[in-house]
């Protein structure tokens, strides 16, 4: 009886520390500050979403600064935030040259500052995105193909460092290395009413230039939207002048599955930036910091992930799961402890007509 008593411990002992021991899965009692400039656009409601699902599924207690625009505001936010002392705060498309003291003064306070597809300045422990000016050449390959490498194309730019790299690396390569393609106008739009100015800039293109203007390359996919309703208004179809976005969502997908003029996107695969962003955050508040053994944190402060092109040939279905875009990520897409599984919050984003 002895003997079989002893065993069955031994067995308990080997199953716990096989799995890892007592320790927790997720950090405890933590609460994450999510900070943006709002909920227009189809790329940060996905953000949202992920935001939710990650913070159900961990536990954890959820701020939401989700819909703060203004910078004056976006600095009260975060004193507010460094006063209420929570454990993470997490960027996406706040302005970070208003906020670029408060950063440092959160990290002073312990509290750990990251950045979704934002730009990393000192202080923040961690920025996931893409490389836009990878996303920029991707578009602009794609385009310079349909276009058999001759035609008049116009861009939509911002006057944000994400914009302005996805535009300068397209800009470059018409201007530099196909003498048969004329970069005919270039409009930095305002980060506040950008829908109209891109509305109001796209009608002006279809007075002065017509069909002569084969391809509006839009820096993201909002603007692109406006302009390829331009587009229709002026009587124009895909076949005359085609435009192409970055970013990826129903929106796009749905234009893109009717043959609007907007023709392609690249699809971000926002979902796992949070994700990753996240996995980092627990690390962190679970004692492992940058530099330390296992983190995955690189010395560069930024990680990168691959985008992917969507056009008609490979267009996602509604009703499918965004992480079906990107085709699970290498992963089993029917496994129900993967992350892109989690039912919490609503589960996934779903394509939507």
């Amino acid at each position: 009886m002895k003997k079989a008593f002893f065993f069955s411990i031994l067995m308990v002992l080997f199953i716990v520390f096989a799995s890892g021991g007592f320790a927790a899965e997720y950090a405890e009692d933590i609460t994450v500050a999510i900070c943006g400039h709002g909920l227009e656009a189809e790329s940060c409601q996905r953000d949202y979403q992920q935001v939710q699902i990650e913070c159900a599924h961990r536990d954890w207690e959820m701020v939401d600064a989700m819909t703060v625009r203004d910078p004056a505001k976006q600095r009260e936010t975060m004193e507010t935030l460094i006063e209420k002392k929570v454990d993470a705060i997490v960027i996406i498309y706040w302005d970070m040259e208003a906020i670029s003291d408060l950063i440092l003064k959160a990290r002073k306070e312990g509290i750990g500052v990251y950045c979704v597809d934002t730009e990393l300045r000192p202080g923040v422990i961690v920025s996931c995105t893409q490389n836009n000016a990878v996303a920029g050449a991707m578009m602009s390959y794609w385009g310079l193909a349909r276009l058999n490498e001759r035609g008049k194309v116009a861009i939509l730019n911002g006057k944000w460092h994400i914009m302005r790299r996805r535009a300068y690396t397209a800009a470059t390569l018409f201007e530099r290395d196909y003498p048969a393609v004329e970069l005919v106008a270039e409009e930095f739009l305002p980060l506040v009413g950008y829908e109209k100015s891109a509305l109001d800039t796209a009608t002006n293109w279809m007075t002065k230039y017509g069909n002569e203007l084969d391809w509006i390359f839009s820096g993201w996919d909002t603007p692109g939207v406006y302009a390829a309703r331009a587009i229709e208004q002026a009587g124009y179809d895909r076949d005359d002048i085609f435009v192409t976005g970055i970013d990826g969502g129903s929106s796009v997908y749905s234009m893109i599955r009717s043959g609007s003029p907007f023709a392609a996107t690249i699809s971000q695969p926002f979902e796992l930036y949070v994700h990753t962003v996240f996995d980092i955050i627990n690390q962190v508040e679970m004692g492992i910091e940058p530099g330390d053994k296992g983190s995955l944190v690189p010395p560069a402060k930024v990680i990168y992930k691959m985008p992917i092109l969507t056009d008609e040939y490979n267009v996602p279905e509604p009703g499918s799961s965004i992480h079906a875009v990107f085709d699970y990520y290498g992963g089993d897409p029917d496994d129900p402890n993967a992350w892109y599984n989690w039912q919490d919050a609503g589960g996934p984003y779903k394509i939507k007509e």
